[in-house]
């Protein structure tokens, strides 16, 4: 132990023992690279794996956080696409083309058609003022009409059902009038019961015809709504009347929202 403090007290204090200790160290030397070398390869492997767990990791997170952003481009692309949407509904209301003696009621679309029903809900009901044979229209055109109506909810026919029928016309042609009803295929229309003798071409508008003059057998239907562009027009000797095959200005399979026309209260007459 006494020799142990001497040989440590003389080492910092004297020179006399650098040979001794650079000969050890030179000895020992060899021996230090060699673990050096040795060991090398571990750490490297060790801080390779550290760093591929590292990435893994970052990589996961970037991952989530792109997940994100999409999601939320996603929902602010579905937004615009919903308030242009709407703004299109609004601007039809306040259009004069819009049916001066009804109120619109807008309401969101809750379900879709399907190939053995052609119905859509609406989230609106006698809530709204909402009744039985209300007209239901977009900023496009024709929907259909109210057939059912609950405390918040209703059922709408679109006029791609079989039951529907609506009183229509070619807007080029006023004496071209018909019944427009369900075509051949779900998503289809034909306009029926027009003469031969009628001037009805391909790509013309067909609108809703209205009522009648003087009362007689009244349309549910306003006048003059659009509802869809002529696709084809066929006539044979035989046939009585023409087939026009019409294609709907409203894409009926993916309404988001409508405007229900709620008739407007007539003000009623003094009494005499």
């Amino acid at each position: 132990m006494t020799a142990s403090l001497v040989l440590l007290t003389l080492s910092f204090r004297s020179s006399a023992l650098d040979g001794v200790q650079g000969a050890g160290v030179s000895a020992l030397r060899p021996f230090e690279v060699a673990a050096t070398r040795v060991a090398q390869p571990f750490r490297d492997a060790a801080s390779w794996t550290n760093g591929l767990f590292r990435a893994k990791s970052e990589n996961r997170r970037l991952k989530r956080e792109v997940e994100e952003l999409r999601r939320e481009v996603a929902g602010l692309a579905a937004a615009r696409r919903a308030n242009a949407y709407l703004e299109r509904l609004l601007r039809y209301e306040r259009a004069p083309a819009f049916p001066e003696d009804y109120t619109a009621v807008a309401a969101q679309v809750l379900t879709s058609p399907t190939v053995f029903d052609q119905t859509v809900t609406i989230a609106a009901g006698s809530n709204r003022g909402i009744r039985v044979q209300d007209v239901v229209v977009t900023a496009d055109g024709l929907v259909g009409q109210v057939t059912k109506v609950f405390g918040s909810v209703s059922r709408v026919m679109l006029i791609t059902a079989a039951d529907s029928a609506v009183r229509a016309v070619d807007e080029r042609d006023q004496a071209a009038v018909g019944i427009l009803q369900r075509g051949s295929s779900g998503d289809t229309l034909s306009l029926t019961r027009v003469g031969k003798d009628k001037r009805v071409s391909d790509g013309d508008t067909i609108v809703t015809a209205g009522s009648p003059g003087e009362g007689r057998l009244p349309s549910l239907f306003p006048a003059n709504i659009p509802i869809g562009v002529v696709a084809s027009v066929g006539q044979s000797e035989t046939d009585i009347f023409k087939q026009i095959q019409v294609e709907p200005f409203v894409d009926l399979s993916s309404l988001q929202s409508v405007l229900v026309l709620v008739p407007k209260a007539k003000p009623r007459r003094a009494a005499r």
